[in-house]
Parts: structure tokens; C-alpha cells; sequence
């Protein structure tokens, strides 16, 4: 059996309104169409802000310090000045959750493992050494990543962590998520690229899971995982490395396969909604949440960490869904030993990746 015993997070510096990171996208051309179209789908993404390691986003050009200093932001920044932003950030963010745990100076003595969680940023000596290293873990910490899995990879890290506690005893894991999506704003104004750009922001999570449950913390026991391919959506949702940075592309079918599915899938794992007490869904934008909502027929009460989420932070990729269980666990404060949470986050395949986890 495995436990998560501390879930922490943190943000950038810089928080912007929907309008202001819309304006700045819409006045990057001169396109009427394109810029009619990113201000109707960024009003209609139900967010209402997001934060990003980028000032630029809410300054006028004159005052830009990443993106050259004009309306067209032209040239962009190279994949190379991208990533060395991310190196900085990423693990500024990293620390800031990580040291939020209570009483980290005395858990990190027992810390065995850490596995990074991140798909907008890479470099060698990687994050997971410099975390170690900020830390001052033992030597012998064993680390991996995941990297490059999307908005989903929590779930498949934290599946990770149980493997190795249920393997080994007296393990405590350290996992991190940290995304850092505004990065990789380019000027490209197709459909599917204006409706992932209305919807990614930055941030970062940090989860201590346990072998034992702790007697200082709070105590879910990680019950069981399952994972769905939809092959239909191969196409559907995609990030690719360009020259320039990263591009999401991310279409307005995935809410469709994804909950088309969802009903028969639950069904597969002989889950009955009327056995779930709580629901943490990740947010990847509000149709997706709202077809959640209306197939499986829950009150919209249910899913209210997950709206609340997305409408004051955003989609930040892996990191997200456990903003949205911190808000369901920190909320709960009369939750009852054996009530049960499902969880379930989307990504690139098209995944689907769901945990249940139990209160102790």
C-alpha cells in the first residue's frame, strides 16, 4: 500500500487576465478573422486568469524583457532562449511548492526517491538532480522523469510512486510537476492552436507519497489505477517541438472521444458513480468538464473544484489535476475515514489516465 501524505503548490509571480493575455495574442497580427477568433474563444474558455513566469503578457510592447519589443513580437524567441528560461523558472517554482510542505526539513532526511514530472521544458543535468542538489538529499536518492506526456503524467508518476513503495519498503517519494506552458507562445493563428493557446498557463506541484501512512498528515491511501488508450483521437491532441519552442495543438473533438468513451470505460472497471463520494477531474477546458458533468449525470457541485480551478489558474498540463485535488483534500476538512476520490486526467494519445484513492 502506498499514501499521499502532503500535496503542495506553487505560481509565478505574474498573474494576467483572460483579456490581457487575448489582447496580447490578438495584436500580434493584423488578420481581422484570426483576432476576432481569439478574443471569441479566450471569452468563452471560462477563465478568468492565468499566471506565467512572462511579465510581457499584461506591458506594453516598449516594455517587453522577453519577447522583442513590438506589437508582431518579431523575431520570437528561439527554442534556445525558451528553454533557458525554463531551467531558471522551472526549478524556482519546483522549490517554492516542495518547501511548502509541512515540516520538509524533517521529511526530506527519509526521502528515497524523486520523480520529476514536466512535457515544456528539458536540459541535462536535469531537474531532478537540481533538486536533489537545492535539497541536499543523500547522495543515493533514486530519481527518474517523465517527460513529455501531458496533462496526464501526475497520475502516471504518482502510479510510479506506488509501484516503488509497494516494492520497497520504507520508501517516500518525492514527485514534482512543473509546467511552464506560456513559455511557448508563438504567433500561429490556426483553429486548434487559438483554442490551446486560450487555455495554458503555468505552475507547479509537489506530492510526498509514503509507504506507511504518517501521523502528522493527511492520509490517502492510493487504491488503484487504470488507463484507456482512445486511438481515434491520435490525431486530436499533439505537442510538438518546433524551431521556435513548443506547439499544442488541441482540438475541439477531444471532449467528444473523451467522454463518449467514459460511461463504457467506468463500466470496464465495474465503477458505479453512487460508490465515488468525490470527483477530481482535470480541468482541460470547460466543454470537457461540462460533458464529464452531463454523461455521467452529477450535480454541478461535484465538479466544483475542477471549474474553480480552470477559472482562476487555468490548464497548466500535468500539474493541474493536483491543484484540483489540494482544493478537493484542503475543502474536505469533514471527510470520513473510507469515503473515496476518483480522479481522472487527459492526455496526448488519446489517454486517459484515472486513480482512486481512499481516506484513512
Amino acid at each position: 500500500m502506498s499514501y499521499i501524505s502532503a500535496i503542495e503548490t506553487s505560481l509565478p509571480a505574474h498573474c494576467h487576465t483572460q483579456k490581457a493575455m487575448s489582447d496580447f495574442y490578438a495584436n500580434s497580427t493584423d488578420d481581422l478573422t484570426a483576432r476576432r477568433k481569439i478574443h471569441t474563444v479566450a471569452r468563452k474558455a471560462a477563465i478568468d486568469t492565468r499566471y506565467s513566469v512572462l511579465d510581457d503578457f499584461s506591458k506594453k510592447p516598449e516594455d517587453f524583457t522577453f519577447f522583442s519589443k513590438n506589437r508582431q513580437i518579431e523575431p520570437e524567441p528561439s527554442l534556445g532562449q525558451r528553454m533557458s528560461c525554463f531551467r531558471v523558472e522551472a526549478l524556482n517554482l519546483s522549490m517554492e511548492a516542495i518547501n511548502k510542505i509541512q515540516n520538509i526539513e524533517k521529511i526530506k532526511e527519509s526521502i528515497t526517491h524523486v520523480i520529476t514530472v514536466t512535457c515544456t521544458g528539458l536540459f541535462t543535468p536535469g531537474l531532478d538532480i537540481e533538486i536533489i542538489k537545492e535539497l541536499n538529499l543523500k547522495p543515493t536518492t533514486q530519481r527518474s522523469s517523465i517527460n513529455f506526456m501531458g496533462c496526464n503524467a501526475a497520475i502516471l508518476a504518482l502510479n510510479s510512486a506506488n509501484n516503488i513503495c509497494n516494492s520497497i519498503p520504507n520508501s517516500k517519494v518525492l514527485v514534482v510537476c512543473v509546467e511552464l506552458c506560456t513559455l511557448h507562445f508563438q504567433k500561429n493563428y490556426s483553429d486548434d492552436y487559438i483554442l490551446s493557446t486560450a487555455l495554458f498557463a503555468d505552475g507547479c506541484a509537489a506530492v510526498i507519497v509514503d509507504s506507511e501512512p504518517s501521523n502528522e498528515t493527511m492520509n490517502l491511501e492510493i487504491k488503484h489505477f487504470d488507463s484507456m488508450i482512445i486511438h481515434e483521437g491520435f490525431q486530436e491532441m499533439a505537442w510538438e517541438i518546433t524551431e521556435k519552442g513548443f506547439i499544442m495543438n488541441l482540438t475541439s473533438y477531444v471532449s467528444d472521444l473523451i467522454n463518449g468513451n467514459m460511461t463504457k470505460f467506468l463500466s470496464s472497471l465495474k465503477v458505479e458513480k453512487e460508490s465515488i463520494d468525490y470527483w477530481a477531474i482535470h480541468p482541460g477546458g470547460k466543454k470537457i468538464l461540462d460533458d464529464f458533468k452531463n454523461t455521467l449525470e452529477l450535480n454541478p457541485s461535484e465538479l466544483h473544484h475542477s471549474y474553480d480551478v480552470l477559472r482562476q489558474l487555468g490548464n497548466m498540463s500535468s500539474a493541474t489535476i493536483l491543484f484540483v485535488l489540494k482544493a478537493l483534500i484542503d475543502g474536505n476538512t469533514s471527510a470520513k475515514k473510507g469515503e473515496q476520490i476518483f480522479s481522472a486526467a487527459f492526455g496526448p494519445g488519446l489517454s486517459v489516465e484515472t486513480m482512486r484513492l481512499q481516506y484513512v
